[in-house]
């Protein structure tokens, strides 16, 4: 992949373009964006397989009237955020189908349970270890 098609990517840090099989954005809050890259990794390899990036939205000022309630601020994402998505796409398009998709969700599906799995093993021995003869 040359580093024009990717300028974007390659001003994150992203070296490896090659390797990226998927990616989910979410918005983490009002003024936060997190992308998780996803990558196909070598047998052996020591890198990661997915990489989390956090994107701070701009706030710009809102025009006209606002409701009592309502913020004064509207939050935009980020500028490079928009550009590295929409090199992404590009990237994926050519390398996307329906199987890949399908197993791309079976896989977040899995790491997601195992996260929940271990926080849950994880608050569970927080409770086993409060006393509740004192209170």
């Amino acid at each position: 992949m040359g580093s024009t098609k990717t300028s974007a990517l390659t001003e994150m840090g992203v070296v490896n373009s090659d390797q990226i099989i998927g990616y989910s954005l979410i918005m983490a809050s009002v003024d936060t964006d997190v992308i998780r890259i996803n990558y196909k990794r070598p047998s052996g390899s020591f890198l990661p397989r997915r990489r989390t990036y956090e994107f701070k939205r701009i706030g710009k000022p809102k025009r006209g009237m606002v409701a009592a309630n309502e913020d004064l601020v509207r939050y935009e994402i980020s500028p490079l955020l928009r550009r590295a998505v929409d090199e992404l796409d590009v990237l994926l398009a050519d390398r996307t189908s329906k199987k890949t998709n399908m197993d791309q969700i079976q896989r977040e599906i899995d790491e997601l349970r195992q996260e929940v799995d271990t926080r849950l093993a994880h608050i569970g021995k927080l409770l086993e270890g409060v006393d509740t003869s004192k209170g």
